[in-house]
């Protein structure tokens, strides 16, 4: 794994203003942000975390693939999602510090946008309008995230509830 310390291209900073996630971003809230994040590039079949490790860090997929993997009941992996440009992981652990609730493994070479969660928690001290327009937009995405999830359970049970009586 390279992560690359303070050497977010103008290429790279033009990436992260078209991402959902910081579209409400000033410019001088993007380059706060920019202070406190790294680069994180990933090879195939690299984890970028695993499930049950401690969420330090979120992360957007700049390039690449990563697939999302939870273990099942027998202790293997079944792959969830599998994301790509614009997607983001990991902010579940940096909102609620709970350990990570699945595995992050690059399916090809990947490059992610890192932000720590002590970064994370300096750029609301530092800056807390833009921590505020950060929390809002990642709290949108986590809902999303639920309405899918109740979404895919519920087509997924309506079966079952057919075939039994009540």
């Amino acid at each position: 794994m390279t992560t690359r310390h303070n050497t977010i291209s103008s290429a790279i900073r033009h990436n992260i203003r078209q991402l959902e996630l910081f579209a409400n971003l000033s410019d001088d809230e993007i380059d706060i942000l920019v202070k406190h994040a790294k680069i994180r590039s990933l090879d195939e079949d690299e984890a970028l975390f695993h499930e049950g490790d401690n969420g330090e860090f979120f992360a957007i997929v700049i390039d690449g693939r990563v697939e999302i993997t939870k273990l099942a009941e027998n202790d293997t992996p079944v792959a969830i999602a599998s994301l790509t440009h614009g997607a983001t992981l990991g902010e579940m652990a940096l909102i609620d510090r709970e350990r990570r609730s699945a595995s992050a493994i690059a399916t090809e070479p990947s490059t992610f946008f890192v932000l720590s969660r002590q970064s994370f928690d300096k750029l609301i001290e530092q800056s807390p309008r833009c921590g505020v327009k950060l929390i809002q937009r990642i709290a949108a995405i986590l809902c999303s995230n639920v309405r899918r999830t109740s979404n895919l359970f519920a087509d997924s049970i309506e079966p079952c509830l057919r075939q039994q009586p009540f």
